[in-house]
Order: C-alpha cells, then sequence, then structure tokens
C-alpha cells in the first residue's frame, strides 16, 4: 500500500510537471496560472482521496486481523479450560474410586478370619480388587492421553485456519494493491484529459 503511495504521488508529481512545461509553452501567464491552480487542487483532492481510500483499507486489514486473534484466543482458553475440567474430574473420581476400593479391601480382610479357606478367599479378592485398581488407572490414563491429542490437534486446527486467514488477508491486501495501482494509473489519464480542456 505504501509502494502504490508512492507510485501514485510519484505519477501526479510527473503529470503535474509535464503540465507545467506544456502549458507554459501554450498560454499566456495569467491563463497559465489560472488553469494550472485549478488542475493543481483537483489533483491534490484526487491524492487526498486515494490515501483515505488506503488508509480505509488498511484500518478495516488491522481491525479484521485483531477480531480473528482474539476468537482464536478466546477459543484456545476455552478449549484449555474445558480439557483441565476434564482432567481434574477424571483425576478426583479415580482418586475416590481408589480410596473406596482400598477401603473395601481393608474392611474384606479385617472381617474374614484368617484360615485355610477364608486365607484363599482373601487373596482372590485382593486379587480382584488390584485387578480393578489397574483398569481404573490404565482407563485414566487413556482419557487423559485422549484429552491431549485433542487438545494438539485443535490447536493444529487452529494454527492452519489462522494461516489461512493470513493467506487470504495478503491476497486481499495484494487485489488491493493492484486495484489502487490502477487507480494512480486512471487519475493519471484523467489528468490527461482534463489537461485536454
Amino acid at each position: 500500500m505504501c509502494l502504490c503511495i508512492i507510485i501514485t504521488i510519484n505519477e501526479l508529481i510527473y503529470y503535474l510537471q509535464y503540465r507545467y512545461f506544456h502549458q507554459h509553452h501554450r498560454f499566456h501567464r495569467y491563463h497559465h496560472h489560472h488553469h494550472q491552480h485549478n488542475h493543481h487542487l483537483i489533483i491534490i483532492i484526487i491524492i487526498i482521496i486515494i490515501i483515505i481510500i488506503i488508509i480505509i483499507i488498511i484500518i478495516i486489514v488491522i481491525i479484521i486481523v485483531i477480531i480473528i486473534i482474539i476468537i482464536i484466543i478466546i477459543i484456545i482458553i476455552i478449549i484449555i479450560i474445558i480439557v483441565i475440567i476434564i482432567i481434574i474430574i477424571v483425576v478426583v473420581v479415580v482418586a475416590l474410586v481408589l480410596v473406596l476400593l482400598l477401603r473395601l479391601h481393608r474392611i474384606i480382610s479385617s472381617s474374614i478370619v484368617i484360615s485355610n479357606s477364608s486365607s484363599i478367599i482373601v487373596t482372590i479378592t485382593n486379587n480382584i480388587v488390584m485387578v480393578v485398581i489397574v483398569v481404573i488407572i490404565i482407563i485414566s490414563v487413556i482419557i487423559i492421553i485422549i484429552n491431549v491429542i485433542v487438545i494438539v490437534v485443535v490447536l493444529l486446527l487452529v494454527v492452519v485456519i489462522v494461516i489461512i486467514v493470513v493467506i487470504v488477508i495478503l491476497i486481499m491486501n495484494n487485489f488491493n494493491n493492484r486495484k489502487t495501482y490502477r487507480s494512480a494509473h486512471f487519475c493519471s489519464e484523467f489528468g490527461c484529459y482534463i489537461k485536454s480542456f
């Protein structure tokens, strides 16, 4: 955009010089000064309009980028909060279940009288409790791993979306630069058209 402003101003300065030298040879000083003043006002107005349009485009692009960044940050914060809540709930539930199983194991162990048959029952219940504890730990670890994978995938998707949005903004910016460059040529041609009158 800055390049387009420089190109536009350079072309308009070239046009002013062109008009100055040609009108100097064609008209008297009074008519020359009068027409030159009018054309200078027209060109200054055109320059101001082009600069205002470019500034508006820059402001719109900046606002869009800021809004996109804010939305992405909010989404990431919400995802992180949800995942942290899920992990805390899983850890609390697993801890409560383990505590209950250990208390159940102690109750069973203390309630059974030690003998040949009862020792077998205690061993079986101990093994069952240990298997249940191991299964619960494995399930909780799997849930935590799944949550971590979901976080990574979502963050990657957010990064991809950001890259796509940035590419689209750059393409639109390039398109606007081309339009501004064409408007600069149009302004110079329009100025030459005014000069003929």
